[in-house]
């Protein structure tokens, strides 16, 4: 690919003729060229590039150079070699926001994508290359799926606009529609915009910290007949916020809730401490599974209805849970998995460290009838040793982390417990990858592994693993 005679220099703005070799973990192709960088030939340096296929040819420009690889941008696709599940985005924005990532795959690609990603990763990070990833359970209708959406607000001149941000940067892009939330959800983020302008509300600035908006979310329930609407400002205090909510509330009957939440803080932390109900109700009621649970607006909640039923049921189902087990939902939340699962085991003790969470599980635990879960709480780890010397005999852990997976303590204390089952549902494969590693080293076995796709048109992937603790580990 490369003209033999000129070496070209690896710097920015630099053009090469490239073929893609394969995609990394965020779907960007990789493909590796040979140029003078600090003096000296290099063979091999590989550049990672959006929107480029395995196989495809092309002329790409290099945008970034740091001392091992670079990115680069696809300047100019050769169209004999485009590859056959590429596909022509809907969305305008394809390409600039930072959201949709894999949108010119088609969908049987990016589930395909999703499956290699999970199984390269496993390899990679966790030297596990023995256990067969089953394919990725994907979507009929891979669009309009989110149930939650964070649009920044900003000062551009003498308006306040709103948009996602633009791929790796934070330049707004304003948006007309979104092809993975609700079509309501988007209305009422503009008929926002609009009233903000209208009572001379002013966008933020991140680099002054003026202002007073700087995002308005948005939560609808999977019915679409309820949303709220949550309004982070840097103070309480909204301009004619009488006539700001009437207005909402009378072009968008469904509104339930309007709340403000207080940020003030600089840096890039979307909500802040304090929450203020000013219309309304302070949650929002969603049905999941045949129960209902309450929702706050720091309520961590699956964003993806659809398949967080298939996920949690995939779970159940993977896990073998029985009518006679006891298990503990650890990092419960607001109690989704713990109170599904509830239906089918003896019993269910929930550890959760945010006490506001915990609050909201219990309330959930007591609108859907459900008397065989307790909830405390505290940090897991040390509650696992209390139920423990309460003499509790647990039959299984479900784990669903945050994407910095779990706690080290955590993962020792399931050990040292001897914990016989453990069901991990993770949001990040090169963290579950990391503590499946190291469960293994403690004698557990990996015995399956399922992806699935909550995040169409995106990179990233939410994925079930079941370990089962050797019966010839030794018991503290």
């Amino acid at each position: 690919m490369e003209n033999e005679i000129e070496i070209k220099e690896i710097k920015v703005g630099s053009k090469f003729m490239v073929e893609c070799d394969t995609l990394n973990h965020e779907g960007q192709g990789v493909c590796r060229i040979v140029g003078m960088k600090d003096g000296e030939v290099i063979e091999k340096f590989p550049l990672f590039i959006n929107e480029f296929l395995p196989h495809e040819k092309g002329i790409v420009e290099i945008v970034k150079v740091s001392k091992h690889y670079g990115y680069a941008k696809l300047f100019r696709l050769f169209q004999e070699t485009s590859h056959p599940d590429r596909i022509r985005p809907n969305c305008p924005h394809a390409g600039f926001c930072g959201g949709c990532n894999i949108m010119h795959m088609n969908y049987s690609l990016q589930l395909r994508f999703k499956q290699k990603m999970v199984i390269d990763t496993l390899k990679k990070i966790g030297g596990i290359d023995d256990i067969m990833v089953l394919p990725v359970i994907g979507m009929d209708n891979p669009i309009k799926y989110r149930n939650k959406v964070q649009v920044p607000f900003r000062k551009k001149g003498y308006k306040t606009i709103c948009g996602f941000f633009k791929r790796d940067s934070h330049e707004v892009i304003p948006f007309e529609t979104c092809y993975i939330q609700s079509d309501i959800s988007s209305e009422i983020i503009h008929f926002t915009r609009n009233l903000c302008n209208e009572f001379k509300i002013q966008g933020y600035n991140e680099e002054s910290g003026n202002g007073l908006i700087r995002h308005v979310l948005v939560r609808t329930n999977s019915s679409l007949t309820s949303a709220m609407v949550v309004l982070v400002m840097t103070n309480e205090k909204i301009p004619f916020q009488e006539e700001f909510v009437t207005k909402l509330i009378k072009r968008y009957p469904m509104i339930s809730s309007i709340i403000v939440n207080i940020n003030s803080q600089k840096g890039n932390t979307i909500l802040g401490e304090k929450c203020k109900t000013i219309y309304g109700k302070d949650t929002i009621q969603d049905e999941l599974c045949g129960l209902t649970f309450q929702i706050g607006p720091k309520s961590f909640y699956q964003v993806n209805p659809t398949q967080t039923e298939k996920l949690y049921k995939k779970a159940i189902e993977l896990g073998k849970l029985s009518s006679t087990d006891t298990i503990i939902d650890a990092y419960c939340g607001i109690g989704t998995i713990g109170i599904i699962a509830s239906k089918y085991v003896k019993e269910v003790y929930a550890v959760e460290i945010v006490e506001e969470a915990i609050q909201n599980a219990k309330e959930n635990a007591k609108r859907n009838h459900i008397q065989n879960i307790h909830f405390v709480c505290n940090k897991a780890e040390k509650q696992i040793v209390d139920w423990h010397k309460q003499h509790k005999n647990i039959d299984a852990i479900v784990v669903d982390p945050p994407r910095k997976g779990c706690d080290k303590v955590l993962l020792d204390t399931i050990d040292e417990m001897s914990i016989p089952k453990m069901i991990y549902v993770s949001c990040d494969p090169a963290t579950l990858a990391r503590d499946l590693k190291y469960m293994r080293e403690k004698g557990y076995k990996i015995c399956c592994i399922q992806p699935v796709d909550m995040f169409p048109m995106t990179s990233n992937i939410e994925t079930i693993a079941i370990l089962l603790r050797n019966k010839e580990n030794k018991s503290i």
